[in-house]
């Protein structure tokens, strides 16, 4: 940690003042290399004491440097500029005053110095040519301001999709963690020659989509409504971005299939798309399922006859079973009696904006979301305040049907809507003669 009141700065200060002293006492200057009396002091005191002053002046002038360069960010010590510059800069300090050194202590000139670090730098570099490579790609990449440490690039690398957070761009290499918390080290003069997507501008919102194949028979504007609300949810989730808002779109038409394309925008420095993608197709596929428009691998023949669309239909009564089997409080009915309720539920369908419930008014009914979705509010001093939504296969009402209490918050429609109404007569009926089911329920 690089701060002046640090311990280490203390101590190589204590350092600076002492070998002052040291030299002060014993060459009698305290600086010791311009002392007249370094001949008589010996190789010791006259000649190491002031070699050993400008390697820990060196010290001194790095550690300021760096902490200058250095900024508390959250509890955190992060620098102000690019590690790599400053690693360079300390190379430079010790570099140019160990060559000071070299000249007014040991009167050695410095052009020969320079010629001789030129002929063992070309040795060197030509050897290391690889390393010398990276370096300078290093410097490249850090004076690069199209993307910084922190941010979340995408990349292929020797033929591998690559993802990852880009932690530090250092002498050697470029060092990634990828979603697994894996640290990927990446040579320098490698990622400099690759095509760098960068997810985290201009701003940190990326559009990525999830697609999904239905027959073509199906009624696209609905399905593209139904899709809609799973979008909806999932942004009301927090999993992808509500502004900008997600939509969606018809990708492609093929062999009697329709692709729907669900786009959305997230921030992929935080979540994974992976796992987005994960949530979004789960709600589309609950929300299809709620609407009762099957989800099915085409099969082709060489003869085949027409979809029969109304089998499918949310109308139905097979479709209606299949639907309210996989509702809480329904799903405990024996087949006979959910049978019952999908022959005997009503069918409403609202427009956005329909108040459908008023809190404190009297209820003999549940409702079952079928497609679209509903706002539940309850009223404050300064309005009403939403308090939850409701999405297709959530119930509600269920508290007035089974005991005529009334309606304990207002809900609203926030779109299109299709709900299906459970008469308390229907499971009164059902209750008259299977006394049990009474008890499961209100465990």
């Amino acid at each position: 940690m690089h701060k002046l009141n640090s311990g280490k700065f203390l101590l190589i200060a204590a350092l600076n003042i002492g070998a002052a002293i040291c030299a002060s006492t014993f060459l009698g200057f305290a600086l010791g290399w311009l002392a007249t009396g370094r001949e008589e002091a010996g190789f010791l005191w006259g000649d190491l004491l002031p070699f050993f002053q400008f390697v820990i002046f060196a010290a001194m002038v790095d550690h300021i440097v760096w902490a200058m360069a250095s900024q508390n960010v959250g509890g955190k010590i992060v620098t102000r500029l690019p590690r790599l510059a400053l690693q360079i800069a300390s190379f430079l300090i010790y570099a140019i005053l160990i060559a000071a050194a070299i000249n007014l202590v040991f009167h050695q000139s410095l052009t020969t110095i320079l010629g001789a670090s030129g002929v063992l730098g070309l040795v060197l570099g030509f050897a290391l040519r690889g390393l010398v490579a990276d370096i300078f790609s290093g410097i490249a990449l850090q004076l690069d301001r199209s993307m910084s440490v922190g941010e979340w690039l995408d990349f292929q690398h020797r033929g591998r999709d690559m993802s990852g957070k880009l932690l530090e761009i250092a002498w050697r290499t470029v060092v990634f963690a990828d979603r697994a918390e894996n640290i990927i080290l990446i040579p320098n003069g490698e990622f400099a020659n690759l095509v760098i997507v960068n997810r985290s501008r201009p701003t940190r919102w990326t559009e990525f989509g999830s697609g999904i194949d239905l027959g073509a028979e199906h009624d696209e504007v609905r399905i593209r409504a139904v899709l809609q609300g799973a979008l909806n949810k999932t942004a009301q989730e927090g999993a992808i971005a509500s502004n900008p808002a997600p939509y969606v779109r018809i990708s492609s038409i093929k062999d009697g299939g329709i692709n729907f394309r669900m786009l959305y925008c997230i921030d992929a420095g935080s979540i994974s798309p992976v796992k987005v993608n994960h949530l979004v197709l789960v709600n589309a596929l609950q929300f299809l399922k709620a609407a009762g428009i099957p989800v099915v691998r085409t099969q082709h023949t060489d003869v085949a006859p027409p979809a029969n669309v109304s089998t499918h239909h949310i109308d139905q009564p097979q479709a209606r079973l299949a639907m309210l089997g996989s509702v809480r409080f329904l799903s405990i009915l024996p087949p006979n009696d959910l049978a019952t309720v999908a022959a005997e539920v009503q069918t409403l369908r609202l427009q956005a904006g329909h108040q459908l419930i008023q809190a404190g008014e009297p209820g003999d009914s549940m409702f079952v979301v079928s497609e679209g979705g509903l706002a539940v509010t309850i009223d404050k001093s300064d309005g009403p305040v939403i308090v939850g939504r409701l999405w297709p296969g959530d119930c509600f009402g269920e508290m007035s049907l089974f005991t005529g209490e009334p309606r304990s918050a207002n809900i609203q429609t926030t779109e299109p809507t299709v709900l299906f109404v459970v008469k308390k007569e229907t499971m009164a009926a059902i209750f008259a003669h299977n006394r049990s089911l009474v008890e499961r329920i209100s465990e």
